[in-house]
């Protein structure tokens, strides 16, 4: 997989449309949504849309666990830190996978 990791490649806040979807899709408390971080990087959906895709994740959890998440390659060595993935496309329209049910299945 070839990343390219958008701006300086660190955390961030969730941008809106990501935020709107997560509310609306899982029923997600905005105060919970405040607090989770995501990584932004250049992607393509559909063998040939490109988008901006986001992985996202709780610093709060991570520092429970005594995990540092200072870059995208931490959230692939740690699996069990991703909680959500997903990615706005051109037109702005958000969409969001939820990754923790993988996880409970386990």
């Amino acid at each position: 997989m070839n990343l390219h990791i958008g701006r300086n490649g660190h955390s961030r806040k969730l941008p809106r449309p990501i935020h709107d979807f997560m509310r609306r899709r899982f029923g997600v408390l905005p105060e919970y949504l405040e607090n989770l971080r995501c990584f932004e990087f250049e992607g393509v959906v559909n063998d040939d849309k490109k988008v901006k895709r986001y992985r996202i994740y709780s610093p709060t959890k991570a520092q429970q666990q005594k995990i540092d998440i200072t870059a995208l390659f931490d959230l692939e060595r740690h699996p069990d830190m991703l909680l959500y993935e997903g990615y706005i496309d051109k037109e702005g329209r958000a969409y969001v996978a939820d990754r923790r049910s993988f996880l409970q299945s386990k």
